[in-house]
């Protein structure tokens, strides 16, 4: 009895440590305003991912020649594009679809790098070895060219483009899990649970994955920027999503037609797509400072 009191009272102590450097780093990171404001603007954009459908008094694709290349107004506040469709639903639109295909990119290649990552970095030796002469090849590549590469071989669309651009992340975030396995396979929690009779597959699934993740947060956020701009980048190509379905690169690309004449249709898509990048990015840093200071620039 006295040994279990004495085993709560450490666990207790445990947790009340972990509160104390979650609220620390909370602090931290709120002291931060441009990564306070950034998550701000993010919330806002799955707001308006959510309800695009009905912030707007129009369908994303209806259709009114007799409308088109208005600027700005009351009725339409972003204008109207080459075919009279409102352009502010198009970018409340596009921002669904942007966020989607950014979230399903980088959820693919994480999961991916988890697994693999993982595998490496536990096991070592020639299977570690293996697994990152495959990485170093991957990296080698430049990330667009192979991202273009595979979204041609795929198709275009927005499960396809998710694809492309979820492989193409897979091995700088590889790199990353192992180096974090590296540090935990000899914790005295890996060996105790050996000890007790844990296979590696549940070594790997119930203690190694979750404690690696944790570092892969600010990883994430800064991928999901990233994975904004190369989804415009494939989609300005013409090898993303397609028109009429609206996102924010291919209303860019109908929009360099008519820069001359009507900026509206360029403008506003590519301020979403700068802004909804920069928020990321700092976002990622703000993370990354609060949960490590030292590494604060």
């Amino acid at each position: 009895m006295k040994r279990w009191l004495e085993t709560r009272k450490l666990a207790r102590k445990g947790e009340i440590r972990s509160v104390g450097k979650f609220s620390l780093m909370v602090r931290r990171f709120c002291r931060n305003k441009a990564a306070v404001a950034s998550l701000v603007f993010i919330l806002l954009l799955i707001l308006i991912a959510v309800f695009a459908d009905v912030l707007t008094p129009y369908d994303y694709d209806a259709q009114n020649l007799s409308e088109k290349l208005r600027q700005p107004s009351a009725a339409h506040w972003f204008g109207t594009d080459d075919f009279g469709r409102d352009i502010l639903t198009r970018v409340f639109v596009g921002t669904r679809v942007s966020l989607l295909v950014s979230i399903l990119a980088v959820g693919i290649s994480t999961v991916f790098a988890l697994v693999i990552g993982s595998i490496a970095g536990y096991f070592g030796g020639a299977v570690d070895n293996v697994i990152m002469r495959i990485t170093d090849i991957f990296m080698a590549l430049p990330g667009m060219l192979f991202a273009m590469t595979v979204s041609a071989a795929l198709g275009t669309g927005i499960w396809n483009t998710a694809i492309a651009l979820g492989f193409t992340s897979i091995a700088p975030i590889v790199r990353q899990v192992r180096a974090s396995i590296l540090l935990l396979k000899d914790q005295e929690f890996i060996e105790a649970s050996k000890a007790f009779g844990s296979g590696n597959t549940v070594i790997i699934v119930r203690h190694v994955i979750p404690n690696a993740f944790a570092p892969l947060i600010v990883q994430i956020a800064l991928r999901l920027g990233d994975t904004i701009m190369a989804i415009s980048g494939l989609s300005f190509l013409g090898l993303g999503v397609q028109p009429p379905t609206p996102e924010w690169g291919n209303m860019v690309s109908v929009g360099k037609d008519y820069m001359s004449e009507f900026l509206p249709l360029i403008l506003f898509p590519g301020i979403f797509v700068i802004l909804t990048m920069l928020a990321f990015n700092l976002l990622g840093d703000g993370m990354r400072d609060a949960m490590d200071p030292r590494m604060k620039r």
